[in-house]
């Protein structure tokens, strides 16, 4: 009997360890594994299923729901299928079956070619809807084959690669492989190549040994147990030196890019979580910088400071954002940067000594010098609704809010006819003619566009610009009810 149960206990772990070593075996990698390390852009689904039900749980997605817009969404979607139908009879596949197909993992890439513009790469899984996918790809060579298409084969292991090379002095090509429910398709069938060796387990520096990708992949974790839907990646300037190989136009423009320190961005990346607990959405975006900045990088020059939300910013405000920054460091290399493209002094010349004979307004002393160095962004969102309901308003901080108010006054002075002087709730503005008259002097139906009234003024140390009079209103009132402030509120 001992040796019985040995047996049956040395057979279980066997097939125990064999069904590991199967499952392990074909687990195919994710998709920064099996991209080259050359790749310049991404955009990955990890499963394309889970995206469109986290979108049902959205606000967007149960407005689309509500029995009310259901109707309409029918009708764009009915319309949508019968303008496919042209389509559907090339290919196949009704459209709701098209798009049933992905089932997993989708991903689409540029990667960096020797030479030559990058190649584009996708691949995604199709689970048990791999029938409609081939029935897709039957009619795709179909159609090739009566433009012409030269239809060859690679063998990668035991995956073949589909070859379809169009005739011309180009040699535009398209490569694709079925595996395990997964359709690679590419522009250069050594991408594909490349993928199906990494899939077999050779060791080839991939996506996932890029530096660069992998410390923005770092910063854009999913939110507690929430991991992200999607994911992005792209190296911005080395994209822009590939596509525009052998256009010499084009890459005179790079290289004035070069001159402005933009190719000190050496990626940016993020990803997007929907529907968690708390949040409706979670956006991450994050820019690897070369460090020293030089150039327009060095003057994104922000810093650490107050963000809670100031007395005057009403509560129902639809959106908030503040920052801190170095006025000083941002303007310094703005008046580099401009003589350098434009010649010695001609900051100066140019842009100062205009202002100041045109508004007489010293830009350094009065302007520059007198900001603290905290911007405020507000969008608030006026009843009844219509297209453009949406206001927006910025504030700066001021050192001197007595002096800033005087050198206000004097410029406005200077424009009667453009700047009238209002009162509201003891704050003195400024209006200025509403730029939505249209050119014929029609006026805008109030019913369907908000006609913007721009303002602006100084309350307390702020310097206010808004383009409407009424959120300027339900600032003033703010300011002078903390009862009215989001700062007070609790969420």
């Amino acid at each position: 009997m001992k040796m019985l149960r040995s047996i049956a206990l040395a057979t279980a772990l066997g097939c125990s360890i064999l069904n590991t070593a199967f499952a392990e075996e074909a687990e195919r990698p994710g998709a920064p594994h099996l991209l080259p390390a050359e790749t310049l852009a991404y955009l990955r689904v990890a499963n394309v299923p889970e995206l469109v039900e986290k979108f049902r749980d959205t606000a967007t997605g149960r407005i689309a729901a509500d029995e009310q817009v259901k109707p309409f969404v029918s009708d764009l979607y009915s319309s949508a299928a019968e303008a496919f139908q042209i389509v559907e009879e090339r290919v196949g596949v009704p459209l709701h079956e098209l798009l049933a197909i992905p089932q997993g993992e989708l991903c689409l890439a540029l990667v960096a070619a020797e030479q030559g513009p990058p190649q584009v790469v996708a691949f995604f899984d199709v689970g048990d809807h791999l029938f409609a996918a081939e029935q897709v790809i039957e009619s795709a060579e179909t159609a090739l084959a009566t433009q012409g298409a030269t239809r060859t084969t690679k063998l990668v292991d035991k995956t073949e690669i589909v070859i379809q090379t169009m005739p011309g002095d180009r040699q535009r090509r398209v490569a694709y492989f079925v595996r395990d429910e997964v359709i690679g398709v590419s522009s250069d069938e050594e991408v594909l190549a490349q993928i199906l060796a990494v899939w077999d387990g050779d060791e080839v520096n991939s996506l996932a040994d890029n530096r660069t990708f992998t410390a923005i992949m770092k910063r854009s974790v999913g939110f507690k147990e929430e991991p992200p839907q999607i994911t992005w990646y792209v190296d911005p300037f080395s994209l822009a030196k590939r596509v525009t190989r052998g256009n010499f136009s084009a890459q005179a423009g790079i290289s004035l890019l070069s001159g402005l320190g933009l190719d000190g961005v050496k990626a940016v990346g993020g990803s997007l979580i929907l529907a968690t607990d708390e949040f409706d959405g979670i956006f991450h975006i994050h820019a690897m910088l070369e460090n020293p900045r030089n150039g327009v990088l060095k003057m994104i020059a922000f810093e650490a400071g107050e963000v809670t939300p100031e007395p005057w910013v009403p509560k129902d405000a639809a959106s908030y954002a503040s920052l801190n920054w170095n006025v000083d460091k941002t303007y310094d290399e703005l008046t580099r940067l401009y003589d350098t493209f434009r010649g010695e002094d001609a900051w100066e010349n140019q842009v100062v000594k205009r202002l100041q004979d045109g508004l007489g307004l010293d830009l350094e002393k009065e302007f520059i010098d007198g900001l603290e160095g905290r911007a405020t962004l507000v969008q608030w969102m006026q009843r009844p609704a219509r297209l453009n309901s949406q206001s927006n308003l910025i504030g700066f901080k001021l050192k001197d809010p007595d002096q800033a108010r005087g050198t206000l006054d004097r410029i406005a002075a200077k424009f009667p006819q453009t700047l009238e002087r209002k009162t509201y709730g003891g704050a003195t503005y400024y209006s200025a003619p509403s730029p939505g008259r249209r050119r014929n002097g029609g006026q805008q139906d109030p019913e369907i566009m908000r006609v913007p009234t721009p303002c602006l003024a100084i309350l307390g140390d702020y310097f206010l610009l808004t383009d409407n009079e009424k959120l300027f209103e339900q600032v003033v009132m703010t300011k002078s009810d903390a009862s009215l402030s989001l700062a007070n509120e609790l969420d």
